[in-house]
């Protein structure tokens, strides 16, 4: 089952008991972020989509949380829900085989009519302040589109689909984040390499939920119309798309909002700092600024948000299918290798690795190998390895793992500093501005890398084994478990 568009899913969730309707008034900056924090607090990722229908000085419905429990994330991908279960892993299975294999992806199809062209808003018409956008988290410099699905094009590659952080600074203008290691900042410096002062930029809302998971992954090339190929071959049909009104651009035809204009490459203005998916504030950046042109919506739209500094908000659930093309690399270049995992409390900056290992060294080999990746140098700040009686799955036994096989002088890695994404909290210093970084700058950090396998005697600096581990059985363990109900423990 697949849903072609936010608001068919979100009924088909209400009728689940999966959404909460809020309908008295609430403020959008005084109130909104608090509410998310607390229910996250709460509920963690049970939270339910919450929908805000009275929004003080606004007239749309704001939607919160819609990808905030991996259940929901699952439905979006075309998989059978369940409730209360970690399926993680199931969900990555489910997408990665179709990442790489592109004979199976399907060209999008340009449609005439389309719903978010019901209402067409331009000139003094088209008026940021119609949304409601605020700022999420109070150290926001300002209102933030924090869902945007961004449609770039490149006259070589074709479109890119990516979800940038936009700052309102005025009714008609805001930020967009050009990060040089991200799509968006390669496509912008192409287009300042070719003499071009601005770049069309369309920046869709309330789009096909599984366009969302596209959004925010790391394809395996750049452009080439991959996230609407990938997404078609993830449906089974072509996602449609929709010539937009003032830029030669095409836009998801199911979207709930579309905003249409420019991104002026030779004005830049200070934007940030924002409430990023690592829990702290992303500092502030000079980002070129968007000048919108247009507004096109559905009749009655909904604005589709989040907020994201909270450890169970939906924007580090959407951090989840980001490694899948990483994931894929490291199946191949890591010996061994039998799983991967990144831990919510590890903020996307930390990931478990699982492999089998037969001599001395495999441990410290991966562990080089991911965090020698394009990946691993620019994103992760550790990585542990573990053996496969280890369920990465579960902290308390990799922090086991951690404790009890690692002697911290002969199994810790520290590797020198390297530049790292901008918004690395735990990064030293900023690198100097200039020319061939683009816009945005990058942060030097260094890596730690944990080697939790088990020790053979013969392994470096060592003359005894790791002992044998204490537990039942593997096959009695396997025969009470398919017995398990006749206890009645449960």
């Amino acid at each position: 089952m697949f849903f072609p568009s936010m608001r068919e899913m979100l009924t088909y969730l209400e009728a689940e008991g999966d959404v909460k309707r809020i309908k008295q008034e609430v403020d959008g900056e005084a109130d909104v972020g608090a509410i998310m924090w607390e229910l996250y607090n709460r509920r963690g990722s049970q939270a339910p989509v919450v929908i805000f229908e009275n929004v003080k000085g606004r007239a749309m419905p704001l939607v919160k949380n819609v990808y905030g429990s991996l259940e929901r994330w699952a439905l979006a991908a075309g998989m059978e829900a369940w409730r209360g279960q970690h399926r993680y892993k199931e969900i990555r299975e489910h997408i990665m085989p179709l990442t790489h294999d592109q004979s199976r992806w399907i060209d999008p199809v340009i449609v005439k009519d389309a719903p978010c062209k019901e209402v067409i808003l331009k000139g003094e018409g088209a008026d940021l302040g119609l949304l409601p956008v605020f700022r999420w988290h109070p150290s926001d410099g300002g209102p933030y589109i924090t869902l945007p699905g961004c449609v770039l094009r490149d006259p070589e590659w074709g479109h890119n689909f990516g979800m940038y952080r936009m700052m309102i600074h005025d009714r008609g203008t805001t930020g967009f984040v050009a990060n040089a290691a991200q799509d968006g900042g390669i496509f912008a410096a192409r287009a300042k390499q070719r003499g071009q002062k601005t770049m069309d930029l369309a920046v869709a809302i309330g789009f096909d939920p599984a366009l969302y998971l596209a959004a925010v992954m790391k394809m395996p090339e750049v452009g080439r119309d991959c996230e609407f190929r990938f997404v078609g071959a993830l449906t089974g049909r072509p996602v449609e798309l929709v010539h937009c009104e003032t830029i030669e651009m095409e836009v998801p035809a199911s979207s709930e909002i579309v905003l249409e204009g420019q991104v002026h490459l030779e004005a830049s203005r200070l934007e940030g700092p924002f409430g990023e998916f690592t829990g702290y504030a992303g500092e502030q950046m000079n980002q070129p600024i968007f000048k919108l042109r247009c507004i096109t919506m559905r009749r009655h739209p909904s604005y589709v948000s989040t907020t994201s500094a909270h450890y169970a908000s939906e924007c580090l659930a959407l951090h989840y299918p980001q490694p899948t093309a990483w994931y894929n690399k490291m199946k191949r270049e890591i010996v061994g290798f039998r799983d991967a995992f990144f831990p919510m409390a590890g903020r996307m900056l930390l990931v478990v690795i699982q492999i089998k290992k037969r001599y001395p060294g495999w441990g410290k080999q991966a562990l080089l190998t991911a965090l020698g990746s394009g990946f691993g140098m620019s994103i992760l700040n550790q990585a542990i390895v573990v053996d496969e009686d280890v369920d990465i799955y579960s902290l308390e036994e990799v922090m086991w793992a951690v404790t009890t096989r690692c002697d911290p002088e002969l199994d810790v890695l520290i590797l020198p500093p390297v530049a790292v994404n901008a918004l690395n909290p735990a990064a030293r210093a900023r690198l100097p501005k200039g020319p061939e970084l683009g816009y945005t700058d990058f942060n030097l950090c260094s890596k730690m890398g944990i080697d939790a396998t088990k020790k053979f005697a013969s392994e470096a600096g060592r003359s005894r084994a790791t002992p044998e581990t204490s537990r039942p059985g593997e096959k009695d363990l396997q025969r009470i478990r398919g017995i398990w109900s006749q206890f009645g423990l449960d």
